[in-house]
């Protein structure tokens, strides 16, 4: 079995959902903080030029495949993996861990229509998860130091972002050293997908990515050979 793909030059961890899961538990055990990044398509084509993001993200603690399309566009055959990628299972996970810990998140978006979708999200969970905050931030602000204090003013487990990339990991690359937290989890989109949108515009757009995004893996494709 793969434990490592590369789809559109970015290499990503290829696990089921139980190890990364077991993965993440282990970093949530240690006292500084650890990263965990689920990766979309989307978020592979807009940075499949930035050698300097995938430099930065080769340090980070798993980079993960969020989507069945990026396992088949690496030749991933095994069934549960497919599976668990279609389903977003590893993403389920860990928010029913936070439940069921009752760990402390703080949500991280660059704007308010986003950070309403966390929290619609996040609603799954009210009854385990404590939010301790909430935080606006975009690209060129210049509120980085600022946002860190804020969350360090809380008490908290886990940030949970939804940051756009490459800025997303550039701001955690910066800063982890800095906060005092025990895990970022960056998973953009994929968290609002994981529980269902299915709205007609939604299922258009998406038909229209993957189109691009099968086009794009496969003039790659062709380079390399």
């Amino acid at each position: 079995m793969k434990e490592k793909i590369t789809v559109l030059s970015t290499e990503m961890d290829c696990l089921t959902a139980k190890e990364a899961m077991v993965k993440a538990i282990a970093f949530m055990e240690r006292e500084s903080a650890d990263i965990i990044e689920i990766l979309s398509m989307s978020t592979l084509m807009s940075v499949r030029d930035e050698e300097e993001w995938k430099k930065t993200i080769s340090g980070f603690g798993l980079m993960l495949p969020g989507e069945t399309e990026i396992l088949e566009a690496a030749g991933e055959t095994d069934r549960v993996k497919l599976r668990e990628a279609d389903n977003q299972t590893f993403i389920k996970m860990f928010m029913k861990y936070l439940q069921r810990n009752r760990k402390k998140v703080f949500l991280l978006a660059d704007s308010e229509e986003k950070l309403a979708s966390v929290e619609h999200a996040m609603k799954y969970y009210d009854k385990g998860i404590c939010l301790t905050g909430h935080a606006l931030i975009r690209e060129g602000e210049n509120r980085e130091e600022d946002v860190v204090n804020e969350i360090n003013g809380t008490e908290t487990d886990c940030i949970l972002s939804v940051l756009q990339s490459p800025y997303q990991e550039q701001f955690i690359a910066k800063y982890q050293a800095l906060l005092n937290v025990k895990m970022w989890f960056g998973c953009g989109s994929l968290l609002e997908k994981s529980y269902g949108e299915r709205k007609l515009s939604k299922r258009l757009s998406r038909f229209f990515l993957k189109k691009r995004f099968h086009l794009l893996v496969g003039k790659q494709q062709k380079k390399t050979k």
